[in-house]
């Protein structure tokens, strides 16, 4: 977003205009990741893919160390009415956020249950040989899943950049608070994962509030007792093959 900014604020381009030529930079660069990084280790066992991940992401934040620089920044909101109701305060990009949020999860939902590309990530990710029996596109796979990640992060990070400053390696922590609220879904429910994000959301307020200096050891530590519960809910079962 700064680096279009910046190339467009000469231009007084408004901010919907560089919003959008932001989107179309960033998508891209999802499917370009893994066509460099993974797709001739699309084969290779969870702990490889992790490593080459953990590469990934620290030759990322690299980059934005020095396209960015390590100072913060804050992109213009979208909307500056502020609504009260009560003693709850709400401002218009507050809304846009949930508004987008909602549409984003009833788009996935209907994008994986009723789309033919969607059902092919799905059996993609079940089982990628079977799925390639079958005559999926395995890569293709891959790549619009990279794609539709890099979506949904730019899209993200242009939402929540008026209400906090961010730096170029705030989304590994935004990320790392994510897949805890992922968790309280089992990495399939939308509406489990959105209450497991407002939980993590009061977690992070009231640690501030009473212990700000453990305010990020509240939030992860309280992962490890939905691991455990989800793990009596569905005890041990063998893998089908």
């Amino acid at each position: 977003m700064s680096v279009v900014a910046a190339w467009a604020a000469p231009r007084q381009w408004p901010l919907a205009a560089q919003s959008l030529l932001t989107l179309a930079i960033v998508t891209p660069l999802g499917p370009l990741v893994y066509r460099l990084a993974y797709e001739k280790l699309a084969d290779a066992t969870v702990l490889v893919l992790l490593i080459v991940s953990v590469g990934v992401h620290f030759a990322l934040t690299g980059l934005g160390l020095v396209f960015f620089g390590a100072e913060g920044f804050r992109n213009p909101s979208f909307w500056d009415e502020r609504f009260s109701l009560g003693a709850v305060s709400l401002s218009g990009q507050a809304l846009i956020i949930f508004g987008a949020s909602i549409a984003l999860m009833v788009g996935l939902a209907l994008f994986f249950g009723r789309t033919l590309h969607g059902k092919a990530l799905r059996a993609t990710a079940v089982n990628r040989l079977g799925a390639r029996l079958m005559g999926i596109s395995t890569s293709g796979a891959g790549r619009l899943s990279f794609g539709l990640a890099a979506f949904i992060g730019a899209l993200s990070g242009l939402l929540i950049g008026p209400t906090t400053t961010m730096f170029y390696d705030s989304g590994f922590l935004i990320g790392l608070k994510g897949f805890v609220a992922a968790v309280f879904g089992a990495l399939s429910s939308y509406p489990a994962a959105a209450v497991g994000a407002i939980i993590v959301g009061l977690l992070e307020s009231f640690g501030s509030f009473w212990a700000s200096a453990f305010k990020k050891v509240i939030v992860f530590t309280f992962v490890l007792p939905v691991l455990l519960w989800r793990s009596f809910q569905h005890g041990a079962h063998e893998d089908e093959e």
